[in-house]
């Protein structure tokens, strides 16, 4: 049996035993406290509130693209190797990566994002990654010459999907560079402060 091979097989152990822990022992995994304003739970003041949270989570990503920490190219993440090569991880690493303590090369900007809601010591949700992807779709369209809808709508899960799907090819296309991503961060944290002062 090769060494990947069995590499391989300990990753996909490893993901399916962690699922598993989680799965049996949630309260191990209990979120930062969210010392947020109070606000009253409907109206302005949650739609103002959701945008900020938007924000922040586009800003602490946009932060990682800018240390150099994303990828293209088609997978989640790249792992870089005992010769110091890096390579895409596979599909089973890549459940395993999503964890914010899991050592990475880089990652897609949506995987990035996904590392920031798993971090268990900051406040950003996974509801609030999509919500960010509905920013970031936005402004790809702005960029690409297209009118955009206003900021902070949401979005029925099939459309997310499909609006996910087409940021994802916008992140691998080839010759994409980490600059450009900084950039439709930067459209999109834009996006969440013109909404909040409209």
């Amino acid at each position: 049996m090769a060494d990947t091979d069995r590499q391989t097989r300990t990753t996909r152990w490893r993901s399916v035993l962690s699922r598993l822990r989680e799965a049996l022992s949630p309260q191990a995994y209990v979120r930062a406290p969210d010392y947020g304003p109070e606000t009253s739970g409907h109206g302005r003041d949650q739609w103002l509130r959701q945008l900020a949270r938007t924000r922040d989570l586009l800003e602490q990503a946009r932060d990682v693209v800018a240390r150099g920490g994303w990828t293209g190219g088609g997978s989640w993440f790249t792992v870089r190797q005992a010769d110091g090569s890096v390579r895409p991880a596979s599909l089973a690493e890549s459940f395993e990566l999503r964890r914010p303590q899991a050592p990475v090369a880089g990652a897609c900007l949506v995987a990035i994002m996904i590392r920031v809601a798993e971090d268990p010591d900051r406040v950003p949700t996974v509801d609030d990654v999509w919500h960010a992807t509905d920013e970031l779709h936005e402004a790809m369209h702005e960029w690409l010459g297209h009118d955009s809808a206003p900021p902070g709508r949401s979005y029925p899960a099939a459309q997310r999907r499909l609006r996910l799907r087409s940021l994802t090819d916008w992140n691998d296309e080839r010759g994409r560079t980490d600059a450009e991503v900084v950039e439709l961060f930067d459209r999109a944290i834009a996006r969440t402060i013109q909404g909040a002062v409209a």
